[in-house]
């Protein structure tokens, strides 16, 4: 049996869509590459001699004088206390003994010493005790001043310090001495031209002996006055005049 007013129509599709948001990755939480997301904090260098922390770059330098030329060996790096203590005294200690040894050389040296002083070794002072060292540390040895280097330059410089001043001392003491007194029958020596009298008292049988002191009666008319500040005070007549031997 049919039925003359029915058709067929096609299946029913409903209408497509976009969805409303993107589509989601199927894993929430994708892994970052890790050389685009470095770690916020990175580790510290180590030290490069022996890696121990806490580190910090430093600049040593040598100076060799060789009479004519000359030469400045420097040395940058990464170094712990210990190790750039190390260094530091190594190279410095050289320094004091060949970095004389030229014209320029001499004025060259003081400044690399300073330099290592107050550059590289204040930096390192100011690091704490290493730690952390996965090889063996440079030894730092003695201090500077107490190796045969610095001993040899520095206590001549040292006597030469000291003796500057003991001369000066010694100069204001014999200034003050005043001119010597003499007595009747000394003999002296005049170091400056008369009529300046500068009178040495000397034994009178040295060379170097001119004159003898006589007294007042004695004095003849070739002979040479005294000044007062030469006549003293003795038993009998004090000196008053020079003469010629």
């Amino acid at each position: 049996m049919t039925f003359p007013h029915a058709q067929s129509h096609p299946p029913h599709h409903p209408q497509q869509y976009p969805p409303p948001y993107p589509q989601q990755h199927p894993y929430p939480y994708p892994q970052q590459h890790p050389h685009l997301y470095p770690p916020a904090y990175p580790s510290a260098p180590g030290c490069e001699v022996c890696g121990a922390q806490p580190a910090t770059p430093v600049t040593v330098r040598a100076h060799q004088g060789m009479i004519v030329i000359m030469r400045t060996i420097t040395r940058r790096g990464t170094f712990c206390r210990t190790c750039g203590l190390a260094v530091y005294r190594q190279m410095t200690s050289g320094t004091l003994l060949t970095g004389w040894w030229g014209l320029f050389s001499l004025f060259v040296t003081p400044f690399v010493i300073l330099a290592n002083v107050f550059g590289a070794r204040a930096a390192l002072r100011r690091l704490p005790e290493p730690y952390g060292a996965v090889r063996a540390p440079l030894d730092p040895g003695r201090r500077v001043l107490r190796r045969a280097p610095a001993m040899l330059i520095l206590t001549p410089v040292a006597l030469l310090a000291l003796a500057v001043p003991a001369l000066v001392l010694v100069g204001l003491f014999a200034d003050d001495e005043g001119p010597a007194a003499l007595s009747v029958g000394d003999c002296v020596r005049n170091e400056a031209d008369w009529p300046d009298q500068q009178l040495r008292k000397v034994d009178c049988g040295s060379p170097s002996a001119e004159y003898r002191v006589l007294d007042e009666a004695s004095c003849g008319p070739g002979d040479y006055l005294l000044r007062p500040e030469y006549v003293i005070d003795s038993p009998g007549r004090p000196g008053s005049c020079v003469a010629p031997l």
